[in-house]
């Protein structure tokens, strides 16, 4: 029983061994090297068909509709007949305003042969000099009357010829608000008046899609973008950003920004309400510089190096630039970070200044190069290591003049100058940030 007993007492000892063994082995932080590729960026969303500056038309005459030459859907050309209202009432007063424009220039002729006999009279002296003042001043009255006449006629005129309602643009009838017998309003200064119908050019339309805000870095006008909607499957219409309106709408708690789409549709399949998806061709960027988005954070996001290092949040901002964290009461704007490997088994956060990106990749500008290791924060909230390594802070994060360590008070081993730094901060100084390693 004894001797059977020990070769059990010795695996046990040695199970316990393995176990304290593995408790002091720290877990590896995951990494991915930096490196150069092509990124394509693109921007999806849905919206709807609409018109581009469509034309309300609207009559200056008031009456019956007597004549409608056109339907919805009928491309007309500019000048061309739209609406007749009936001009019985307007062609009277034209009729009339001829008329007295007869007279009052028969009056005028018949005044002016009368000054000229009064003038070969005045001149042998045979009438006074009053008759022939009075002679001049008919005369004078005779030209009012046919200027008064002759205004009138003009306006008698315009008011026959806005009876007949033309096309002010070459376009497609969009809508109809009238039919035959229709009574129309005339708009005039005092009231608006009637919708007739409707006129838009088709040969140009317009999607407007809403962009979430976290993507509108990406959005430039004159962008490109290629359009699908539903009605032809099969099809892809070309497009370019025409507007970008400045207002945003919060939906649901997220924030939208309102982009025109203006699309070529010299075919005339697209028809306003038409649904579809827009797709922006935002950024077509060939061997740049480029890491996995979930790399990247802010600097107002310091909770998973603070667990991965085992470094309070706190200590980490005081030892950054107030500019980059909120912290003493300000509102800084934050810039984004990286946390690099270096080959001494430390760490290094790097402040990064980043391009465009498709939501799985992102460009970097500037703060690491190619063949860099950097870690990827998302995966190590999940894998927090056993024992904490080293981390420091670049000086283009770091405060100036600033040296004490942001952990507890050890120091950590100096870090190489790897991402440009500020001017006015020493290259190549760090703050140590760092937490008590475990036995």
């Amino acid at each position: 029983m004894f001797p059977r007993s020990i070769p059990l007492a010795l695996l046990a000892g040695v199970l316990i061994s393995g176990c304290k063994k593995d408790e002091t082995h720290s877990t590896a932080i995951p990494t991915t090297t930096v490196t150069r590729g092509d990124i394509s960026v693109r921007v999806v969303a849905s919206g709807t068909v609409e018109t581009i500056d469509p034309v309300d038309v609207k009559s200056k005459a008031g009456g019956a509709v007597v004549k409608l030459p056109v339907e919805i859907g009928n491309k007309v050309k500019q000048g061309e007949l739209l609406v007749q209202i009936d001009p019985r009432d307007v062609q009277n007063k034209y009729n009339q305003a001829v008329a007295d424009d007869v007279v009052t220039r028969t009056a005028l002729d018949q005044t002016l042969k009368d000054q000229a006999r009064k003038d070969s009279l005045y001149a042998r002296k045979v009438i006074t000099a009053s008759e022939h003042d009075s002679t001049r001043a008919s005369t004078a009255t005779a030209r009012s009357n046919l200027v008064q006449s002759r205004a009138a006629l003009d306006l008698a005129r315009q008011s026959l010829e806005d009876a007949s309602i033309e096309a002010p643009i070459s376009g497609t009838i969009v809508s109809r608000a009238v039919t035959l017998g229709t009574i129309v309003t005339p708009a005039n200064g005092q009231a608006a008046g009637s919708t007739i119908m409707t006129i838009a050019n088709l040969e140009r339309v317009r999607m407007r899609v809403s962009i979430d805000e976290v993507e509108m870095g990406n959005i430039r006008v004159g962008q490109s973008a290629s359009v699908k909607v539903d009605a032809f499957a099969d099809r892809t219409f070309n497009g370019a950003i025409e507007k970008v309106e400045p207002q945003a709408t919060v939906t649901q708690g997220v924030t939208f920004f309102p982009v025109l789409i203006t699309i070529d549709n010299h075919e005339g399949l697209l028809m306003p309400g038409m649904s579809g998806e827009v797709t922006i061709h935002a950024a077509d960027l060939k061997n740049v510089v480029q890491i996995p988005i979930d790399a990247i954070r802010n600097t107002s996001e310091l909770a998973p190096v603070a667990r991965m290092f085992g470094i309070p949040v706190d200590s980490i901002i005081s030892q950054m630039r107030p500019d980059l964290v909120s912290a003493e009461g300000a509102t800084a704007i934050p810039g984004r970070y990286v946390v690099v490997a270096k080959p001494d088994s430390t760490y290094e956060m790097r402040l990064v200044r980043v391009g465009p990106t498709d939501l799985k990749v992102q460009q970097i500008v500037d703060g690491v190069k190619e063949g860099d290791k950097v870690v990827m924060l998302g995966a190590i909230i999940m894998n927090r290591p056993t024992v904490p390594p080293t981390l420091t802070l670049a000086a283009s994060l770091r405060r100036k003049n600033e040296g004490a360590p942001a952990g507890n008070g050890t120091p950590a081993a100096p870090a190489a100058p790897s991402a440009p730094t500020p001017a006015g901060t020493p290259a190549g100084k760090t703050a140590a940030a760092t937490a008590p390693k475990k036995p």
